[in-house]
């Protein structure tokens, strides 16, 4: 059971809690996952189909604008994949860091959920959750295009992540596996 503050007095809810334990090895995988799903295989296929063009137009002598484009494009895009990752691993490998003991609580009602660590707390509603992509070994809770919380499914108990999962899916977020 966790406690949460209401009008001043203090207020036992029945609620899910869990101490999540963070690793470099964990935060590399969701960033993967998170960069896979996000960038998807279609772009990749755009980038081969790209770099085919390229080289069948090199390999023809062609010298055109066209072969310019086709490599700007290629360059751009390969440039965009590799700045998603590292931008998010950076940002997850700082925040680790920035923790004294890589864990955090979390706590979930009905109406909403806190996370904690040594390096601050936030508590936010269901509805802020658009997404959750569901990994074999972590949940991300998406709350927009480029921001997600890391939930590692070793320190879910299965009522735990079927209670979000509920949550999740009774506020409107998609759910993604």
């Amino acid at each position: 059971m966790c406690r949460v503050a209401k009008l001043g007095l203090l207020a036992t809810i029945m609620s899910h809690e869990a101490t999540l334990i963070y690793s470099e090895s964990l935060l590399r995988q969701a960033v993967f996952a998170f960069w896979r799903r996000s960038v998807g295989i279609g772009f990749f296929i755009a980038l081969l189909v790209a770099a085919l063009g390229l080289g069948v137009l090199v390999a023809q002598g062609q010298a055109s604008w066209i072969v310019a484009v086709l490599a700007a494009l290629l360059v751009l895009g390969i440039a965009y994949a590799t700045a998603v990752y590292l931008v998010h691993y950076r940002n997850s490998l700082r925040k680790f860091r920035e923790m004294d003991k890589p864990r955090a609580t979390f706590c979930a009602d009905e109406s909403s959920f806190t996370m904690s660590s040594d390096i601050g707390t936030t508590t936010l509603q269901w509805s802020v959750v658009k997404e959750l992509w569901q990994f074999p070994t972590v949940w991300l809770l998406l709350y927009s295009k480029a921001q997600f919380s890391t939930l590692p499914l070793a320190c879910l108990s299965p009522e735990t992540q079927a209670f979000i999962l509920q949550r999740v899916q009774a506020a409107g977020g998609k759910v993604a596996g």
